[in-house]
């Protein structure tokens, strides 16, 4: 069984412009073709700790985990930080 090794991506850009009240950009057309994106679709853009963010097309049971996991972060930090001592 062999694994499929991924295609390399080069770094991709975009410019961000000013329409309304809002800051947007456009995404680069092979990142909409390997996402297979639609227009109207939603994308999640979630914090990755790193200063960065994850930008992912929106799924409903990526949004019920991501809540879930919140809710146990702040349910548990103080254990969590007890623990990382």
């Amino acid at each position: 069984m062999s694994v499929k090794e991924p295609i390399p991506m080069p770094v991709l850009t975009s410019k961000t412009r000013v329409q309304g009240a809002s800051v947007v950009t456009t995404l680069p057309a092979e990142v909409v073709r390997r996402l297979a994106m639609t227009p109207g679709q939603e994308l999640e853009w979630i914090e990755d700790g790193n200063g960065g963010f994850r930008v992912v097309l929106h799924s409903s049971d990526a949004t019920t985990a991501l809540e879930a996991h919140e809710q146990i972060m702040k349910e548990y930090d103080a254990a969590f930080r007890a623990l990382a001592k």
